[in-house]
């Protein structure tokens, strides 16, 4: 009797670990954003389908009340009624889709412009004060970015959450990438 009681036990550690495992790994991939540069090819109610500019990879986006549609040169809001099949832009959305075909996914952000030098959408996962400015870890935890204080005046209040909308000339090659921002939107 006592080996069955240590086995139940030992089952249902291993369990309880194999849950907790999988609720983090969940979690994380929340906070993942994916991108893709393309054109929009229908618009449904609260739908928006975009096709990769460069395959022929399409994705149908959720839009929200919470996503963001943004102009990418300025970083200003554009109203959903302004959006139009055809119109060129990049949507950042969840890493977590559909089996569908298209693809469904919920839109964080639609950045209206031809890609160039247009702004990039990220999630802030970790924050560091530096001197003159913050340096933070998007949610991806492939890229690095300097906002000065020069460059952004509230950048001393991003905090881990926040979402932004950033430009910048390049990246160093690093892992994570590390870059300055030359202009900076904190969206929330």
């Amino acid at each position: 009797m006592k080996k069955f009681r240590i086995l139940l036990m030992m089952v249902l550690c291993l369990a309880f670990a194999s849950t907790a495992a999988f609720a983090a790994a969940a979690n994380k991939a929340v906070d993942n954003v994916v991108s893709m540069h393309g054109q929009i090819v229908s618009i449904n109610d609260d739908m928006i389908t975009i096709k990769d500019t460069n395959s022929d990879n399409t994705v149908a986006l959720i839009v929200r009340w919470d996503t963001e549609i943004l102009n990418g040169k300025n970083g200003e809001d554009v109203d959903l009624n302004r959006l139009h099949v055809g119109d060129e832009l990049t949507a950042y959305y969840s890493s977590i889709s559909t089996r569908s075909l298209p693809p469904q996914s919920r839109a964080y952000a639609l950045v209206m412009g031809d890609g160039q030098h247009d702004g990039i959408y990220m999630h802030v996962s970790k924050v560091d004060k530096v001197k003159n400015g913050v340096k933070f870890l998007n949610t991806n935890e492939d890229m690095f970015v300097t906002i000065p204080e020069n460059v952004e005046d509230d950048a001393k209040e991003l905090k881990q959450g926040d979402k932004v909308l950033v430009w910048y000339d390049f990246v160093a090659m690093s892992m994570p990438g590390q870059a300055t921002a030359t202009k900076a939107v904190i969206l929330d």
